[in-house]
């Protein structure tokens, strides 16, 4: 009975540990996947999309003299537009359905992907209303049984375009979580509106500028207005502010297991301060100061020790943990209580919701919405399982009477295997793993103090236990 305890016990730890460290260095690997997709400029963009749920007298996207209106406007920072349509890639008589972008010269500052044959599209080919495509792997699959297909020749739109280059597109989890929003089919914006003049420009990408996490969508409000369109007739999204909100998940995360560790620390501090306190008590009834003082000088001095090296311990984690909670302004009452300010925020997300059905989202906003999603769920696995898990194991542990020595063997063995599984996971989802240093210590020192922690809270009660049975035989 006892052993199947101790068994539960690691059980719990070694999930507690999973939940928790795995979780850190998938949320940093799932966000840092997320960050490289977009191209050099990461996510410090803002997002602009027409949006015809908005303004039902839009005509649906911009003009090519629009779209370089306002990106004059923005100058010297980059700017790209891009029209998204739905056609049929035709080789023969073989016809597949495909994700067409039109891109200006600049995508690839927002667009990140891996060429492997070919080359990509460059501002020339923009300039020269190039009839050249870049295809997808898959696609280029699908059509010719083959990726080396440089210099062969698709219809789109009944038109050939010669293919120049082929991408990877082989999909991580997160993609596979975004709706099929990927791009099969890259070529020139201008080209696309000379074969098809009604496509239009829906998507404008720019590089945010210093203040952006402040004024970013009023500054691209007063661009568009300056070039000469209707603000109201584009869904504006500040990248670098949803980035904040999901990489902050890690950080709250990481945050909860410094804080535990540090109060744990205080804790083992506070309990050896109290043991020399009556130590000096029990002296000071017989001695004086001075003969007390020479007499506990040892344990004195260790204490003065350790609660030196909690004070720097203490110091470094908070050091490393904390971090500038980002929250939503519109999400911050006037008051410090106010349920009906919460019950109208929830009644407007409810109604957004509803008003949205008739918006279609681009390819790098489901994407946004896909690593939030996952990072949510990493996040409250790892803080709303994993650490009560680990907790609970650590004091059933400690009240089983298994060895510390033990206990911190076992707990030393589950790292390694924890972040093997962790790396299988992230190669499985498709994005490299990724853990810092930084996220090894803090972890490491939550789950060394909370073992130590749980162990000593047990020996006390042991020894209270035995002292007040001491006292009842005396009676």
């Amino acid at each position: 009975m006892l052993r199947g305890r101790s068994r539960l016990a690691s059980f719990m730890v070694f999930a507690g540990v999973l939940l928790v460290l795995g979780g850190i260095g998938l949320l940093s690997s799932v966000t840092t996947g997320w960050e490289q997709e977009n191209g050099s400029h990461r996510l410090q963009k803002l997002t602009a999309i027409v949006d015809r749920t908005a303004d039902s007298s839009s005509t649906g996207g911009l003009r090519l003299e629009e779209a370089e209106r306002l990106a004059r406007r923005w100058n010297p920072l980059s700017v790209a537009y891009a029209a998204l349509m739905q056609t049929q890639a035709v080789l023969g008589k073989l016809s597949v359905s495909c994700n067409l972008f039109g891109v200006n010269g600049t995508y690839r500052d927002f667009r990140e992907f891996k060429m492997i044959g070919g080359a990509a599209l460059s501002q020339a080919a923009v300039d020269q209303r190039s009839r050249v495509a870049v295809i997808g792997a898959q696609l280029a699959d699908q059509l010719f049984h083959s990726t080396r297909v440089t210099g062969k020749t698709i219809e789109l739109y009944g038109v050939p375009f010669t293919v120049i280059g082929v991408f990877e597109d082989e999909r991580s989890l997160v993609e596979q979580m975004s709706d099929d929003g990927s791009v099969d089919v890259f070529i020139p914006v201008t080209a696309m509106l000379d074969v098809y003049p009604d496509a239009r420009i829906g998507i404008v990408q720019l590089a945010a500028k210093p203040d952006a996490a402040i004024r970013g969508e009023t500054a691209v409000k007063q661009a568009m207005t300056e070039a000469g369109l209707n603000p109201s007739s584009f869904r504006i999204t500040n990248d670098v502010l949803v980035h904040t909100r999901i990489s902050q998940l890690r950080l709250m995360l990481l945050f909860g297991c410094g804080t535990i560790a540090i109060y744990g620390l205080a804790r083992l501090t506070i309990r050896r301060l109290a043991k020399a306190c009556t130590a000096m008590q029990a002296r000071l009834a017989a001695q004086d100061w001075p003969d007390a003082l020479r007499s506990e000088r040892r344990l004195l001095l260790s204490c003065a020790l350790a609660a030196a090296s909690t004070a720097i311990g203490a110091a470094g984690l908070w050091e490393m943990i904390r971090f500038r909670l980002y929250i939503p302004p519109d999400w911050v009452p006037k008051e410090i209580i106010d349920v009906s300010f919460y019950i109208d925020k929830l009644r407007e997300l409810w109604q957004q919701q509803t008003a949205e059905a008739g918006y279609v989202p681009a390819p790098h906003e489901r994407l946004a919405h896909a690593t939030g999603r996952l990072a949510d769920a990493l996040c409250f696995a790892g803080s709303l399982l994993g650490l009560p898990l680990f907790l609970l194991g650590a004091r059933l542990w400690a009240a089983e009477r298994v060895l510390l020595p033990v206990q911190l063997q076992r707990l030393f063995l589950c790292i390694p295997v924890v972040a093997a599984i962790a790396y299988g996971a992230a190669r499985w989802a498709g994005v490299d793993y990724r853990i810092d240093p930084q996220e090894y210590a803090v972890t490491g020192a939550f789950f060394i103090v909370a073992v130590i922690h749980a162990h000593s809270l047990a020996n006390r009660s042991e020894l209270e236990g035995v002292k007040l049975s001491h006292v009842e035989n005396f009676r």
